[in-house]
């Protein structure tokens, strides 16, 4: 072994011996330390509240989950790579587990779940407040719990048809508060994972059920609601395959007649408003925001975009996919923008920024549509699959015929393109290839690596090098 390697490993070693020993000494501490936080009913709902507000974070939503599966998924290219940019090394596919951007994004993602775990753990004991709200804080952290579980499990792990049973590695599944003396955990079966998230989200619908809000403030759609939880678990039973259970949810979801598709005329100005009527969640913008928000990464109008910001361009062959007639559209839904002497087009989607800057959006109607067509047609309901598929098309361009599939396949392919449609810029691209098994083949891309045949080691994220160090029990993902 290289001796400076050894020199490295001794070193790191007798540093993480020392850290380990004073946190330790502190625990008893920390333990105290909770346990003041969630003396009363009050200050649990603070934390409750710093959990939402956690979702609205460069790490997170505001960022690297939105952006990474779009820009290894074929809809970004880069328009400038001399300024500050992020994620350039997902795009070649060349992550190192030692220090791509979205390390911080694993770290800052268990960081919430500890605080949920907290909120969870704690909040039955709270001398006051009423069982019906305390059960509202647990309700809500457990749904939350099982949206960042399923973001992790989507970036770190394989999909979940990898193997025949899903018995391949899935992710550290965390359900109770780390503390030092229990925080060595392996990680869980894909299969085992799924289970935990499916297991928070019908927990939690049925605490909804006999709870009610407890949050004055804000739109309701900011907040945990039974049909969030529901279209929440729609998308994980498309992500497991179950397409009974995922029409079933999202069925339900769009039945509530609580959410409408945005019209044709007000399409592409919804992207500047809201808690619209699409929106089933909505992670709102922090009061007086000034930083850099979602639209800046890729809308060149976006307030606040500094001279780094508006990168993500969209590929040419995304572009090409729109008739003229649709809302969605370059010459509609796209802004241009000459870089270094070249043309590009950067969507509009979340366009406003600064204190005008919209939420972001989550789950909405669109994509309980596009669940229930992808679901129907595996169950070989070609009707409502049709009808769904149609009424999205339709939406966003009004001269549109009426398509008429009758082979499955063919079927599922064509729904799986209006996803990619309407979905982009959305965090959905290179996970609807991996699920469908399908080669990733990039167009108009300089990466260094610009397609993946299916099986790939590289469809799936590093876990950080500094985890996978300090704990034994922890496997990195293959090819890393």
């Amino acid at each position: 072994m290289n001796r400076s390697y050894i020199k490295y490993i001794t070193a790191f070693s007798l540093a993480l011996l020392a850290s380990c020993q004073r946190l330790l000494d502190k625990e008893p501490q920390n333990r105290i330390s909770l346990e003041a936080t969630f003396q009363d009913y009050e200050s649990a709902k603070v934390a409750l509240t710093g959990a939402y507000s956690s979702l609205y974070a460069m790490q997170y939503y505001n960022g690297y989950r939105m952006l990474y599966p779009d820009i290894t998924g074929g809809n970004v290219k880069y328009s400038k790579i001399t300024d500050v940019i992020k994620l350039y090394d997902t795009y070649n596919f060349s992550a190192s587990s030692d220090d791509t951007e979205m390390n911080g994004t694993y770290t800052y993602l268990y960081s919430i779940l500890n605080n949920l775990n907290n909120i969870i753990y704690y909040s039955p004991g709270i001398p006051n407040g009423t069982e019906v709200n305390r059960n509202r804080l647990i309700a809500d952290a457990m749904v939350l719990r099982a949206l960042v579980h399923l973001d992790l499990l989507l970036m770190f792990a394989q999909p979940y048809n990898f193997t025949a049973d899903a018995s391949h590695p899935g992710i550290a599944i965390n359900l109770e508060p780390i503390l030092i003396a229990n925080s060595i955990r392996a990680r869980s079966t894909v299969a085992e994972s799924y289970t935990a998230i499916e297991n928070d989200l019908l927990s939690g619908i049925e605490l909804l059920a006999k709870t009610q809000a407890i949050f004055a403030a804000g739109n309701t759609k900011n907040y945990v609601s039974i049909n969030m939880a529901k279209a929440l678990l729609a998308r994980v039973y498309m992500h497991k395959g179950d397409w009974q259970k995922a029409y079933d949810y999202a069925d339900e979801v769009i039945k509530t007649n609580s959410y409408a598709l945005y019209n044709n005329a007000a399409y592409v100005n919804a992207w500047t408003k809201k808690n619209t009527s699409e929106a089933i969640f909505e992670i709102s913008v922090p009061n007086n925001t000034s930083g850099t928000t979602l639209g800046s990464y890729f809308d060149v109008t976006t307030i606040n975009a500094s001279a780094s910001a508006a990168w993500a361009a969209s590929t040419s062959d995304l572009l090409t996919l729109y008739s003229a007639t649709d809302v969605r559209n370059q010459s509609s839904f796209y802004n241009p923008a000459t870089v270094n002497s070249l043309p590009y087009f950067f969507c509009k989607k979340y366009s406003t920024g600064g204190v005008l800057a919209t939420g972001i959006k989550v789950l909405r109607i669109s994509e309980m549509y596009l669940i229930r067509a992808e679901s129907a047609a595996e169950l070989g309901n070609n009707t409502t699959a049709l009808a769904d598929l149609n009424t999205i098309i339709q939406r966003a361009d009004t001269e549109a015929t009426s398509i008429t599939i009758s082979g499955k396949q063919e079927l599922i392919d064509r729904i799986m393109l209006e996803r990619r449609k309407e979905l982009n810029y959305e965090g959905f691209a290179l996970f609807d290839i991996s699920r469908r098994k399908q080669n990733l083949v990039r167009q108009d891309c300089v990466a260094i690596k610009c397609g993946l045949t299916y099986p790939s080691d590289l469809f799936v994220l590093p876990l950080p090098a500094s985890t996978v160090l300090v704990n034994p029990l922890m496997k990195q993902n293959p090819g890393y």
